[in-house]
């Protein structure tokens, strides 16, 4: 047999439109998803807020002032005479709390946590909200600590004033104790003497501090203090300010799309399975043969539909007979027969492939011979409408013959060959020359013959067939397959001569077509079905062997 090797086509480098185009894709191919965690999301949200207590809220508009008519006849703009900063830290003190926790009877602590306080850009004014799940304490709270504000300054004030009254008096009852010293030793001193002198200059300088410290106190006036007015008092609020459903469900559907799309892309970045024909190439070594797209209505696997004839202008039936071109093309190049169809794992498609490709083949008038080598899980004579009760095993174990258990199928050169009874070592039996000798008749039967196997990576079945056929296609389901499995299947091939020619991308679905893998899974079992062994005759009652031609007549 002519081995041949055909290397990967070469990737195509993206243009700069199709990044864009990749992320739409991927949006519209996880839109379920997206949507549902978007939706999730926002009911959550919503259920969150609605379980929420509502709560009111009131604002009260605090002026401040200089706390003195001196202050305000200097002209100095009262934001350079008061820090705001730490007038807003003053009304949210525990002290001023204090005070309205006298007023309403509650903690003060508590009280704190509902009160928020903030400054105008530019003003010397303090806006002061308070919430509650009551109106009217909103309200009540709102008022009582504008009140509790201004009331501690007032008397904060109070008691700087008293207590610099009490140093000034002080200090004018010293100077007067001073005076009366000065003055006595002025009247016993010598007129013109320098103790008079003296005591003459220090009664001057004692009246002039007497008289500044004088006016200090006089300017010290309780009364003038003023810190601040309400300028907007605070009003019992008719709705909830919070919880804001709308609002809230707003903040929810953006978290959620950006989540989803999030997790979308994640997914699609770890996500393993071949996606593309690119990487379909690169995986299997060999150049895709076609993409066959998903058959409309075929959901369930253990119904089998021969598309090429029930549908035979339908896009997957033109997909087999793009495949039938290339096949015949390597074919007459290497002058191929006997090609073994096979996948990395089970329920990828090769058994359709193999009715359906044995269609398209037979239609050109060419002599074709599908057989199924799966001794494990036979399914290719349901495609056709056949019985399992003669084939492969049979003619292996010299119960038959190649024309007796070959079966017409309604097509002039077509004839299928079932896999007959279920063996008990199927492996050791396509190894066998028995096996050999069959495939010799095959290729001398039949211009083309398909050979249905297990799955290359549950059973060691195709890797006996491989090495004895012209050529092996592997198919790779789109939605399915990863690319892992169908690499592993490759270097196993390799392993043991294989001479994989191309690869076929089943099950295509163009709304979920991707240039890139994102989710890695991996996992297959496949287990043949038990079926009754059947009473084997003796090799005396063996059948002559016929020509292979008299199949065709």
């Amino acid at each position: 047999m002519g081995a041949m090797r055909t290397d990967p086509a070469p990737l195509r480098g993206p243009s700069s439109a199709e990044p864009l185009r990749e992320y739409l894709l991927v949006l519209r191919r996880r839109k379920w998803s997206i949507l549902a965690l978007t939706a999730l999301t926002v009911v959550s949200a919503l259920v969150f807020s609605f379980r929420q207590t509502p709560m009111y809220e009131s604002t009260v508009r605090v002026q401040l002032k200089p706390q003195t008519a001196s202050q305000y006849l200097q002209g100095v703009p009262v934001t350079s005479l008061i820090s705001m900063d730490t007038e807003r830290e003053l009304t949210q003190s525990v002290a001023v709390a204090s005070i309205v926790g006298d007023r309403l009877g509650r903690d003060p602590v508590a009280l704190l946590k509902r009160l928020s306080v903030t400054i105008p850009t530019n003003t010397a004014i303090l806006e002061l909200v308070f919430q509650d799940p009551s109106p009217q304490v909103a309200a009540a709270g709102a008022d009582a600590f504008a009140n509790a504000y201004l009331r501690f300054k007032t008397e904060q004030a109070e008691n700087a004033i008293k207590e610099r009254r009490t140093q000034l008096q002080d200090r004018i009852d010293g100077l007067g104790n001073d005076l009366a010293d000065a003055r006595a030793t002025l009247e016993t001193a010598e007129p013109k003497s320098t103790e008079y002198t003296a005591a003459k200059d220090e009664i001057e300088r004692i009246n002039s501090d007497l008289v500044f410290y004088r006016g200090q106190l006089g300017s010290l006036n309780v009364g003038e203090i003023d810190p601040g007015d309400v300028i907007d008092p605070a009003e019992v609020p008719l709705e909830p300010a919070s919880p804001n459903h709308v609002r809230n469900g707003a903040l929810a559907l953006a978290v959620g799309l950006a989540l989803g799309v999030g997790i979308a892309f994640l997914r699609e970045r770890l996500d393993d399975r071949i996606g593309s024909r690119e990487e379909l190439e690169e995986a299997v070594g060999a150049p895709v043969l076609a993409i066959v797209p998903r058959v409309a209505g075929w959901k369930k696997r253990a119904q089998t539909e021969l598309v090429t004839i029930s549908h035979p202008k339908g896009a997957p039936a033109e997909a087999y007979r793009t495949i039938r071109t290339n096949i015949q093309f390597i074919a007459r190049e290497d002058n191929f027969k006997i090609l073994t169809v096979t996948s990395a794992s089970d329920g990828e498609g090769k058994t359709t492939t193999v009715a359906n490709l044995a269609v398209t083949l037979a239609q050109t008038g060419k002599r074709v011979l599908a057989v199924s080598c799966d001794l494990r899980k036979p399914r290719l004579h349901r495609f056709f409408k056949v019985e399992n009760k003669v084939g492969v095993t049979n003619i292996l174990a010299g119960e038959t013959t190649l024309v007796g258990a070959a079966q017409r199928v309604g097509i002039d050169t077509l004839r299928v060959i079932a896999s007959g009874p279920v063996p008990a070592t199927p492996t050791e039996l396509l190894g066998s020359e028995e096996m050999d000798e069959l495939l010799r008749q095959f290729r001398r039967a039949a211009d083309y013959v398909l050979v249905d196997t297990a799955p290359i990576l549950a059973v060691a079945d195709t890797l006996v067939l491989a090495p004895k056929s012209d050529g092996v296609i592997v198919v790779v389901d789109s939605t399915s397959t990863s690319r892992a499995a169908v690499e592993h299947s490759r270097e196993q091939l390799e392993q043991i001569g294989g001479n994989v020619i191309g690869g076929i991308f089943n099950n295509f679905d163009p709304a979920r077509a991707r240039y890139y893998s994102s989710y890695y899974r991996y996992y297959y079992t496949y287990r043949y079905r038990q079926e009754p062994e059947v009473e084997r005759p003796s090799p005396a009652a063996r059948v002559r062997v016929p020509d292979p031609e008299e199949m065709w007549h």
